[in-house]
């Protein structure tokens, strides 16, 4: 049999769970999640250059940033996701940014940890004859690779 010249990838396949202790457990691709966009808010480097022309390369260390989740509409995870946007917000300081969330990805051999997630705002609402998507933005501190 001859080798594979190609990547398989599925969606579908993709576990995404989202965790708080005050709320509770989700595992949002089995509850009706949808699109998930990780975005990283910080460089990797940067370059310092000198007055005389030597040339500085900086390792920053930053691993925080952002996770877009295009949800549909009165789905599991989206009622998931208001219970703990409406928990967060009238929560005491010291739990507001305990959240977590998980994302394993068969398919490239990932798996992506997610500590201090919080939401970044509460996601706007959109009314329609057919159903759609509700997107939520959340906002992480770190972002590990196991």
């Amino acid at each position: 049999m001859a080798k594979q010249s190609f990547a398989v990838y599925s969606l579908p396949d993709v576990v995404t769970v989202m965790n708080h202790p005050g709320v509770g457990k989700c595992v949002l691709s089995n509850a009706g999640g949808g699109r998930i966009t990780v975005a990283y808010a910080n460089d990797m480097a940067s370059v310092t250059t000198t007055a005389t022309g030597y040339v500085v390369i900086n390792k920053l260390v930053a691993k925080n940033g952002s996770i877009s989740l295009e949800i549909p509409t009165n789905s599991e995870a989206d009622i998931f996701l208001r219970k703990y946007i409406k928990y967060v917000e009238r929560a005491k300081t010291g739990e507001f940014a305990l959240g977590t969330l998980s994302l394993t990805d068969p398919a490239a051999n990932r798996v992506l940890n997610f500590v201090g997630v919080v939401p970044q705002k509460k996601p706007d609402e959109g009314y329609d004859q057919t159903s759609g998507n509700r997107q939520y933005n959340l906002l992480f501190a770190e972002m590990t690779e196991a």
